[in-house]
């Protein structure tokens, strides 16, 4: 009684090669913990969870969560958004890791990956092998300045780990983007869902700033609006209690990550499914607008 028409499945993998991968990085046990403990406290509103269940190892599980499709839009990052969303996700962005900003209970979620262990797993594990393969499919994508630098990128962005690892923390969702995104429609009571926890880990906050504004903004957009959604980001920060960040500091941070996105998204190219077409087109579309924003900041000048 009183259940909903429809419900979303999520379980393991079809794949095994994918399955190895959440076992690595505790994909599955992350997702499966954030809709057990937390989901519903947070500010960012987040798909009802009616079931989980998980085995001891986290190689196992199912979810069955809110059809959110009944109550709103889900975004296309293909196609884009407009200003207005983008400021939405900001500002929505901003009170979240604000409520969760250098909180106490952070240390106590080790079931929640450090951001800093799985960015290193991905640059000294993913990045070597994905280099030369990436130059090869992608490398009309890249200024000659981010081409001449990639066989070395990962060294370098390692170079400037401790940036990272003395950053304040908070929860990031390190996927935030619009196909993790609902927007809500008339009478849904939300202007934004967002889905999709699986990567979601104690890190930079700066990192989910800078992965939806490189990836999900068309260039020309993101020239003209990136410095007023990084204020309103930073501004939302502020509001929900956060002293300790200048945004000056945000700035820096914003674009020491965006070199970091640029070398995980290189890193995937050997995880690609050829088979999946709009799989393919979506991630040569988020390195060609991510190596476009790193070479437009002068990324590569702070790891020099």
């Amino acid at each position: 009684a009183g259940a909903p028409r429809t419900i979303i499945g999520k379980f393991p993998s079809a794949e095994q090669a994918g399955r190895e991968i959440a076992a690595m990085y505790g994909l599955y046990r992350c997702e499966v913990n954030f809709y057990r403990l937390i989901a519903e406290t947070i500010s960012l509103r987040t798909p009802r969870c009616f079931f989980s269940a998980m085995n001891d190892d986290a190689t196992e599980f199912v979810l069955l969560l809110e059809d959110l499709s009944a109550t709103g839009r889900l975004g296309d990052q293909v196609v884009g958004c407009t200003i207005e969303e983008a400021r939405l996700a900001m500002e929505q962005l901003g009170v979240f890791h604000a409520s969760w900003w250098q909180n106490a209970r952070l240390k106590e979620m080790d079931w929640l990956p450090l951001g800093v262990d799985l960015a290193r797993m991905s640059l000294e594990e993913a990045f070597p092998a994905g280099w030369g393969p990436a130059l090869d499919r992608y490398g009309h994508l890249f200024s000659p300045e981010v081409r001449e630098a990639v066989p070395t990128l990962n060294e370098r962005v390692l170079g400037r780990f401790g940036r990272f690892e003395e950053a304040p923390r908070t929860i990031t969702h390190a996927d935030y983007r619009l196909d993790n995104m609902f927007f809500g429609g008339p009478g849904s009571g939300y202007e934004l869902a967002v889905i999709d926890w699986q990567i979601a880990n104690r890190g930079l906050s700066a990192y989910d700033v800078a992965y939806f504004l490189g990836s999900n903004l068309r260039p020309a957009d993101r020239r003209s609006q990136e410095q007023l959604l990084l204020s309103a980001y930073h501004d939302a920060l502020v509001a929900g209690g956060v002293r300790d960040y200048p945004r000056a500091r945000l700035q820096e941070d914003y674009v020491l990550s965006m070199l970091l996105i640029l070398a995980n998204n290189i890193g995937n190219t050997m995880n690609l499914d050829p088979a999946n077409e709009r799989g393919l087109q979506l991630f040569e579309l988020i390195l060609g607008r991510v190596a476009t924003a790193a070479a437009e900041l002068h990324a590569l000048d702070t790891v020099s």
